[in-house]
C-alpha cells in the first residue's frame, strides 16, 4: 500500500505546499463587517469578470489545503490565499473557456497521465525490463476502494486518492488547452529569415556625438514639458492594474535590553552552584530551563562546540557548571557530565510508527496505540520469530516509505543529521543494539548496523533560558516610536527627523492589499491592513503594533488607483530623465557651437550600442533604416546629441536550420502557460477583497 501513502503526502504537491493557521474569530469579524465593506452582499471575497467568489468557499479551500498538506502550519495565511485565488481565477478565465470549447478528456486518459505521474510510475515498474506493470496498479487502487469503509484510515487513504486523481486530471484537461494554443502559435519560415537578415545586416557610419555628461545641470532649466516628454516615453512603467499605496516607515524591534538579559544572567548564576551539586540532573533542567528548550543530558563531540563553550570545559572535571553564555536568543549555563569517545559515523536501519499530529505524519493512530504498537514490533525483533528487514521491509508497518523500500536502511551519517533522540540512541549505544526512541516523526525501533572512527566527545546537561522584554522594555520602545511620530508629523523634512532619531526611514512603494512581506519589516499583514484601512487618509501617520514583534511607524504617501500614476506622482522618479531631456534639447539647439569630432563605425540590430557611448536604440534604429550617402539632421538620442552620413551597407544573407527554427517556435509556447493567465488577468474585471479578510 506504499502508493497510497506517498499519494496522500502528494496529493498537494501540485499545490504550493503551504499553510496557515486560521482562527474562527476571522469569519465572525469579518463577515459583521462585510455589509459596510461590499454592500449587501456578505460571501464575497471578490469578483471575476462579474462572477462572486464566496469567501465561505474560498475559506473552505484554505482549509482543505491546509488539511492536505502535513507541512503547512507556519506560512502566512496570505500565502495560501494567494495559491487558492490563483486557482480561482484559473477556473474562471480558463476553466470557462475549456467547456465553452467542448474540451474534456476521457477515463483512458487519465489512466495514462496517472501512470506516468512520477511519483506513481516507479513504484509499478519492472526495475529490470523498465515496463509499468498497468494492471497491478489498476488493482491496487480498486482494492483501496473496496476497503474505504473498513475504518478511518482507509477512508482517509481513498479520500487523498481521489483528491490526486482529481487534481490529475485537471491538469490533464488543461494540459489539452495548453497544447492546443501552442500548436498554433509558430514562425512563418520566411519571416524568421526576413528577421535573421536584419539582424545580421551591418551599416557603416560616419557619426559624431557629444554626451549629456558634457552639460553642466546649471546650464540648463529643466521644464514641465522635459518631465511631460519622458513621462509619455516610459508611461508603461507607471501602470498598475489593481489598487496600491506608497508608504514610508521605521521599524522598531520589540527586543530585549541589556538589563532584561543581566537579570536573567544573575538568576543563571544563582542555580550554578546548586546545579552543580544536583543529585537529578534532568529533574533539574526541567525545573529550570525553558520548557521548548530542555537538554538533561547528551553527548557531543569536542569539535563541534562553540569556541567559547570549548574552551569553558577544557581541563575540567565532571560536574563543572559554566558561567551564563549567551546565543541569541537564550542565556545557557551547561553542566559536563562525562567524558566519553564516541564513533565519528554510524549506519542504521530503523522501523517508524507515527501517530496523528507527529511531524509530517499520516497516521490516525493517537499516541498511546502508536506506542503500543511500535512496543509489539520490538518484542517480535528481540523474540526472533521474524528478522528486523522483514518487518522493516512493510511498507505497511513503516511509516518511512523510502526507508522501507530499503529495508528500513538509512545508510552512514554523522552527528547532528538525525533527530537528536534518534542520533543520541546510534552514537551512544553498542553496534548492533535494537531499541525504541521517540522523536517528533513518531516512535523508532532502531538497530545499530555499524559504527566508524573515534572522537572525543562530553556528556552535557544544559539550562537555557529566554531573555523577554519586560513590560518597561516594551513600553520604552513604544514611546520612542511615538516621539518619533509625533516629531515626523511636525517636520518638512523626514530624514533629518529619522537621523536625529537613529533610525532607517524606508520607502516601501507599490504596496499591495495583499502582501504579506516588507523588506526591511518582514511578515507585515498589520501593517498593510492599516495601510488600506477605509479610513485612512494621505500622509496619516500612525504606530502599528506588528504581530508582537515590532512597532512600526508609518505614513500613507500615496494611493493609486487602477491606471496611470499621473505625472506630477513620478517626478521625483523622472528627474533624472527629465534632466537628460533638457541636456539633449540643448545640445541640439547649440551643436553647431560644439564642433563634436567625427569618427567612423559599424553598427547592427543585433547590438544597439554607439562605441564610447552606450545604448542608443532609436539612433542606431536611424542609421540601420536609412540609405547610403543619407546625412543626417542632429539626432537627439537619449543620452547625447548625433549626426551622422551612412557609408556602407552590408547585406548577410543568414542560413538557418529547421532546427533553428524550432527553438524560435518551442521558446514562445514556453510562455504560454504563464502568459496566457496574465494575459486574461489584463483583460478581465477583477476585485479582489482578500486583504479585507486575511
Amino acid at each position: 500500500m506504499a502508493i497510497f501513502d506517498t499519494l496522500r503526502k502528494r496529493s498537494g504537491v501540485v499545490i504550493v505546499a503551504i499553510g496557515v493557521a486560521l482562527g474562527a474569530f476571522i469569519l465572525g469579524e469579518f463577515i459583521s463587517s462585510a455589509t459596510f465593506l461590499f454592500g449587501d452582499d456578505q460571501d464575497a471575497i471578490g469578483y471575476i469578470d462579474g462572477e462572486k467568489v464566496s469567501y465561505t468557499e474560498f475559506n473552505q479551500q484554505i482549509e482543505n489545503l491546509r488539511k492536505n498538506n502535513p507541512n503547512a502550519a507556519d506560512v502566512n495565511v496570505m500565502q495560501l490565499a494567494d495559491e487558492i485565488w490563483r486557482q480561482e481565477l484559473e477556473k474562471h478565465l480558463i476553466g470557462k473557456r475549456l467547456e465553452d470549447l467542448g474540451f474534456m478528456v476521457s477515463e483512458e486518459e487519465v489512466w495514462t497521465a496517472l501512470g506516468n505521474d512520477p511519483s506513481i510510475r516507479p513504484m509499478f515498474t519492472d526495475p529490470n525490463t523498465g515496463v509499468f506493470d498497468a494492471e497491478t496498479f489498476r488493482n491496487q487502487v480498486s482494492l483501496l476502494e473496496s476497503n474505504k469503509d473498513v475504518d478511518e484510515e482507509a477512508k482517509k487513504q481513498w479520500e487523498s486518492w481521489e483528491a490526486f486523481r482529481l487534481e490529475v486530471e485537471k491538469r490533464t484537461l488543461y494540459g489539452k488547452y495548453y497544447t492546443a494554443i501552442e500548436k498554433g502559435i509558430r514562425t512563418p519560415k520566411a519571416l524568421f529569415q526576413h528577421e535573421m537578415n536584419r539582424r545580421n545586416r551591418q551599416v557603416e557610419v560616419e557619426w559624431a556625438g557629444i554626451s549629456v555628461n558634457d552639460v553642466p545641470d546649471d546650464a540648463v532649466s529643466v521644464t514641465d514639458a522635459n518631465f511631460r516628454a519622458v513621462y509619455e516615453d516610459n508611461k508603461e512603467n507607471f501602470k498598475v492594474y489593481e489598487e496600491v499605496r506608497d508608504m514610508v516607515f521605521a521599524n522598531f524591534p520589540i527586543v530585549p535590553s541589556s538589563e532584561d538579559k543581566a537579570k536573567v544572567r544573575v538568576a543563571l548564576n544563582e542555580l550554578r552552584e546548586s546545579f552543580a551539586t544536583a543529585e537529578n540532573d534532568t529533574d533539574f533542567v526541567l525545573t529550570h530551563s525553558d520548557p521548548d528548550y530542555v537538554n538533561p543530558g547528551t553527548f557531543v563531540s569536542m569539535d563541534m562546540l562553540e569556541a567559547e563553550l570549548a574552551m569553558a570545559f577544557e581541563g575540567q572535571e565532571a560536574g563543572f557548571v559554566t558561567e551564563p553564555l549567551q546565543y541569541e536568543p537564550r542565556i545557557h549555563i551547561y553542566k559536563l557530565l562525562e567524558r566519553r569517545n564516541l564513533p565519528d559515523s554510524v549506519s542504521a536501519r530503523h522501523i517508524l510508527v507515527s501517530f496523528a499530529g507527529a511531524e509530517r505524519s499520516q497516521a490516525t493512530r493517537d499516541f498511546y496505540t502508536a506506542r503500543q504498537r511500535a512496543q509489539n514490533v520490538l518484542d517480535a525483533v528481540n523474540s526472533g520469530e521474524v528478522s528486523f528487514e522483514e518487518l522493516a521491509s512493510n511498507d505497511t508497518l513503516n511509516d518511512d516509505i523510502a526507508a522501507a523500500s530499503k529495508g528500513g536502511d538509512l545508510g552512514w551519517f554523522k552527528q547532528n543529521m538525525m533527530a537528536r533522540p534518534f542520533q543520541d540512541y546510534c552514537f551512544q549505544e553498542e553496534n548492533g543494539s535494537t531499541g525504541l526512541v521517540l522523536t517528533d516523526f513518531g516512535f523508532h525501533i532502531i538497530n545499530i548496523t555499524g559504527q566508524a572512527g573515534s572522537v572525543p566527545s562530553i556528556k552535557v546537561a544544559e539550562i537555557a533560558q529566554r531573555v523577554y522584554p519586560s513590560e518597561e522594555t516594551e513600553q520604552a520602545i513604544y514611546t520612542r516610536a511615538a516621539e518619533f511620530a509625533a516629531a515626523l508629523e511636525q517636520s518638512d523634512n523626514a530624514q533629518a527627523v529619522a537621523n536625529e532619531f537613529g533610525v532607517a526611514l524606508l520607502p516601501n512603494k507599490n504596496t499591495t492589499s495583499t502582501d504579506y512581506q516588507i523588506v526591511g519589516i518582514g511578515p507585515c499583514r498589520e501593517i498593510v491592513k492599516w495601510v488600506f484601512s477605509e479610513e485612512r487618509s494621505l500622509n496619516e501617520i500612525g504606530v502599528i503594533n506588528n504581530d508582537y514583534q515590532s512597532y512600526v511607524v508609518t505614513r500613507l504617501n500615496a494611493i493609486y488607483q487602477p491606471g496611470y500614476k499621473p505625472m506630477n506622482a513620478m517626478r521625483d522618479e523622472l528627474e533624472m530623465l527629465a534632466m537628460n531631456h533638457a541636456k539633449v534639447e540643448y545640445l541640439v539647439k547649440n551643436w553647431a557651437s560644439q564642433a563634436p569630432a567625427y569618427q567612423t563605425a559599424t553598427v547592427s540590430a543585433s547590438n544597439l550600442m554607439l562605441p564610447g557611448v552606450g545604448r542608443e536604440a532609436q539612433v542606431v534604429g536611424s542609421m540601420l533604416g536609412s540609405a547610403v550617402d543619407f546625412n543626417s539632421e542632429i539626432v537627439a538620442g537619449l543620452n547625447g546629441a548625433y549626426q551622422f552620413k551612412v557609408l556602407k551597407i552590408v547585406d548577410n544573407p543568414s542560413p538557418f536550420a529547421d532546427s533553428d527554427l524550432q527553438d524560435q517556435n518551442n521558446l514562445m509556447r514556453g510562455r504560454v502557460q504563464t502568459g496566457l493567465l496574465q494575459a486574461l488577468m489584463e483583460a478581465a474585471e477583477i476585485k479582489d477583497y482578500r486583504g479585507k479578510f486575511y
